[in-house]
């Protein structure tokens, strides 16, 4: 299995120079399973000794991280390595050195403004288009399902994992990290988990947030700035921060998100809102409108209401969201209702 270490020309080196051309050696010694106790130390007197090893330490790292983000990237992963991929081991002289670095940022100040882990991530943006969904692993192991038309924001640094949802619908499984709060930002609201699976989908200003397992917390008016908690606080990071939860969810929970108004929280058949995630839809008594509306959302041919009264029309049936033209006939055959072809593609449902 190549290790990342072997980027570097000439294979993993230990670092000699005394100057900052020894920062790339360092990098890749420290990404690597071989660094060792002395290499800490050694690591230590070589930032103590220049203010400007540090700074080029960090410069070879963003770009070390950044190349290695693209073994969580499925088309990246792809293209560059068929598919397969080494697993990443980010470069973090905090997490790497622990104490004996920190120690030695005390006695170094301009090194210690400079700690890999907290600003080195730059914010990556995730899309779909119409009638696409895409499969993503992020960095700390979680996984994402971003359904069609949606857009995800994604910004991790060494003390919470920061997400926002701009539109659409995503479905999140969250690797358990108790120290790293993991938050989803849907406009001005906040949803939390430490290590769960939940479901966010977003349409303006409203939002539907549905949990399968574990627990999340809901906060209102959170604003998105990081917590700025300290290590080893004794209150639970799910619920800490100046703001109180609004609601706390149980597996089967979902609550409605509206502006101005308390979390509306029902239990949900779990199945309906994971249906969109085998391509599929369950509608229960569902009006006709919502139900070409759901349909819409993933693009091939339009259905729309030559007669708007059929709006109200109750339907139910498990459908495939690519298939509209089998749904429409599925109407036509049930009720006495007529799809015809419509502009530009359209498929036109009226009375027959």
């Amino acid at each position: 299995m190549r290790k990342r270490g072997s980027i570097f020309d000439g294979g993993l080196k230990s670092p000699q120079g005394q100057g900052a051309r020894a920062a790339p050696d360092w990098v890749a010694r420290l990404a690597s399973d071989q660094s060792t106790r002395e290499d800490d130390h050694r690591l230590r007197l070589w930032l103590e000794a220049d203010a400007a090893n540090g700074a080029a330490f960090d410069a070879h790292a963003r770009v070390f991280n950044a190349v290695g983000d693209l073994a969580d990237d499925p088309e990246a992963r792809a293209i560059l390595m068929g598919g397969k991929a080494a697993p990443v081991r980010r470069v973090d002289r905090r997490a790497l050195l622990g104490g004996g670095l920190a120690a030695a940022a005390a006695a170094a100040a301009a090194v210690t403004a400079a700690v890999i882990g907290s600003d080195v991530l730059a914010e990556k943006s995730y899309r779909t288009e119409p009638g696409e969904q895409r499969r993503l692993r992020l960095a700390d192991g979680s996984t994402v399902m971003l359904n069609t038309r949606s857009k995800l924001r994604v910004r991790f640094d060494g003390d919470e994992r920061r997400l926002f949802l701009d539109y659409g619908q995503a479905w999140f499984q969250v690797a358990k990290d108790a120290q790293r709060p993991f938050r989803v930002f849907v406009g001005e609201d906040e949803v939390r988990a430490l290590g769960t699976a939940f479901d966010v989908r977003r349409e303006g200003e409203r939002a539907t947030v549905t949990l399968e397992e574990g627990k999340v917390a809901i906060f209102r008016q959170a604003g998105n700035q990081p917590l700025g908690l300290k290590p080893g606080s004794a209150t639970s990071k799910l619920v800490a921060g100046p703001v109180a939860p609004a609601v706390i969810l149980s597996p089967g929970d979902e609550a409605r998100l509206v502006p101005a108004a308390a979390p509306a929280v029902a239990a949900v058949d779990l199945a309906h809102v994971q249906a969109w995630r085998t391509e599929r839809v369950i509608l229960e008594s569902t009006p006709l409108g919502e139900a070409i509306e759901e349909f819409n959302r993933y693009g091939g041919p339009q259905l729309v209401l030559g007669d708007s009264d059929l709006a109200a029309m109750p339907v139910s049936g498990v459908f495939h969201t690519d298939r509209p033209k089998a749904f429409a006939e599925a109407i036509a055959s049930s009720f006495p209702v007529k799809a015809r072809p419509g502009d530009g593609g359209q498929i036109v449902l009226t009375h027959r």
